[in-house]
């Protein structure tokens, strides 16, 4: 588990009150609908002398009489138009905590009430201060109590370990590309497998191309230090049930290739490109750490999409695994091509009950749905219901789409069974991006399928997404975690 993982401890409101020092920030965080009844205590014995408004939050502000130490009860005048944007209003304050108020210790009171939203504005305050690598804390202590822990934690029972994979989530994506390559995400997906006692195992060049997966090849031809690989790791596997698979794109650099990516095109940014592949690795871990009992197969595809002499080269046709071929207009266009026969493998192998892809796949999502809003295609009613269910609870939100003829015809070629350039007609072309590649991947599913792209909001774009600062953002982490760890049966 992470070392940043945090605990409630239960304690009476006055008593934790008491033990709190002048060089501690204390902040009370009551629910969204109400000021719970510690804030309002201290608003009325204490004084709230200095506070200030954002938004509409009403941020009361005083000096604790006993102690000297630095008071904040944060206040909702008005509902939001949901818990994701009271986030990110709650962020606009919290990331000038330590530059307005000089302690470096936190000290966190959860008031009257609070359940899941509140925990996602205690993390914040968290997250928000670590480093640049999602390392360490900023914080010297972190104190956070409740009067009772179990209400707080009761559709979160798992709270600790959410947040700890979550947070891991984070470093994979800012890690240096160099550091986690293809080979590096296999071993430490092999030593997890170890402790854990589960099965491992990568396909090589060779396994690969004996398997005919020659597009995740392909992509990957012109990579050295961080070549073609798909690792798999099972849990829980037995004759009869199906299991639910999780394929993440783990693209751990992306140049663009031959059709290099300018500037403009965030290729400064695209180590993040492993982000389908760093939260399902480490979704599947702290699943399992969590005593996650029911069948689930971890599926990476990765490598490098590197310039090289020997790099996948614009206008070849390559026969994909399922024996569709396609036509590489563009070599940008790379991550659907490696989702593609890691896909058909998994169908043909598992045969799931359900298969979900997360990819980092096109930069078109973030034009059409902005830095806050994931979209999911082609989800399931009841896993849509499900998501729609804990999205709210845990604080994200998504778009979801099913099929449409026109984005499923956009990825058809002349020159061969499907073209990886998808696009609608020239005149409709742009904004449709992430639909049309998401209507790629249909292309090779055989089974339930639903397919999260993530790319504008995996990292933090407009410098706002709550929670984060540089990078990465930990988006839809704990949506997904909270829709499939409360599905397993009791």
């Amino acid at each position: 588990m992470h070392s940043l993982s945090y605990a409630i401890q239960k304690s009476e409101p006055d008593q934790f009150l008491n033990l709190i020092e002048k060089d501690e920030l204390l902040i009370c965080i009551s629910p969204s609908d109400k000021l719970g009844n510690v804030s309002q205590k201290l608003i009325k014995t204490e004084a709230a002398q200095f506070s200030r408004q954002i938004h509409y939050l009403m941020v009361h502000a005083g000096i604790l009489s006993h102690s000297q130490a630095i008071f904040l009860c944060p206040e909702f005048k008005k509902k939001g138009q949901n818990h994701l944007e009271e986030r990110w209003v709650c962020h606009e304050w919290a990331k000038t905590l330590q530059s307005v108020y000089s302690p470096r210790k936190l000290a966190i009171y959860l008031d009257e009430g609070c359940s899941s939203p509140e925990l996602a504005r205690l993390e914040d305050l968290l997250s928000i201060y670590m480093s640049a690598d999602y390392n360490k804390s900023k914080w010297k202590s972190i104190r956070i109590a409740s009067k009772d822990p179990d209400s707080v934690t009761r559709d979160d029972p798992y709270y600790s370990t959410r947040f700890a994979f979550q947070i891991a989530y984070r470093s994979w994506i800012n890690e240096n590309p160099d550091s986690l390559t293809s080979i590096a995400m296999g071993q430490r997906l092999k030593d997890f497998a170890q402790k854990k006692n589960l099965s491992f195992r990568t396909l090589d060049e060779t396994d690969l191309l004996k398997e005919n997966m020659n597009l995740l090849l392909a992509v990957g031809q012109g990579a050295k230090k961080s070549p073609s690989r798909l690792h798999l790791v099972e849990s829980n596997l037995r004759p009869g049930v199906k299991p639910l698979v999780l394929v993440g794109k783990g693209i751990t650099f992306d140049s663009g290739g031959i059709n290099l990516k300018p500037h403009e095109s965030f290729v400064n940014c695209m180590k993040n490109d492993m982000g389908g592949a760093g939260l399902f690795a480490n979704l599947f871990m702290g699943l399992i750490e969590s005593g996650f009992s029911e069948p689930v197969v971890l599926v990476i595809p990765c490598c490098e999409n590197a310039i090289d002499a020997d790099s996948m080269k614009p206008g070849v046709v390559i026969e994909s695994r399922s024996g569709k071929s396609v036509i590489i207009e563009h070599t940008d266009a790379e991550g659907r091509l490696i989702l593609a026969d890691a896909m058909h493998y998994a169908f043909e192998k598992y045969q799931p009950k359900h298969l979900l892809t997360a990819a980092t796949l096109t930069t078109a999502s973030l034009r059409q749905f902005g830095n806050y809003f994931t979209p999911v295609h082609f989800a399931t009613p009841d896993f849509e219901s499900r998501l729609r269910n804990s999205s709210k609870l845990m604080s994200e939100e998504f778009t979801f789409w099913g099929e449409f003829l026109p984005f499923l015809q956009g990825n058809k070629s002349n020159a061969a069974d499907l073209t990886n350039m998808g696009r609608l007609a020239s005149h409709a072309s742009i904004g449709s991006g992430s639909n049309v590649a998401a209507h790629f991947l249909k292309e090779f599913a055989s089974g339930p399928y639903t397919h999260l792209d993530i790319f504008n909001t995996v990292w933090n774009w407009t410098g706002d997404y709550p929670g984060a600062h540089y990078g990465a953002t930990g988006s839809v982490f704990n949506s997904l975690w909270h829709c499939l760890r409360t599905s397993e049966p009791a």
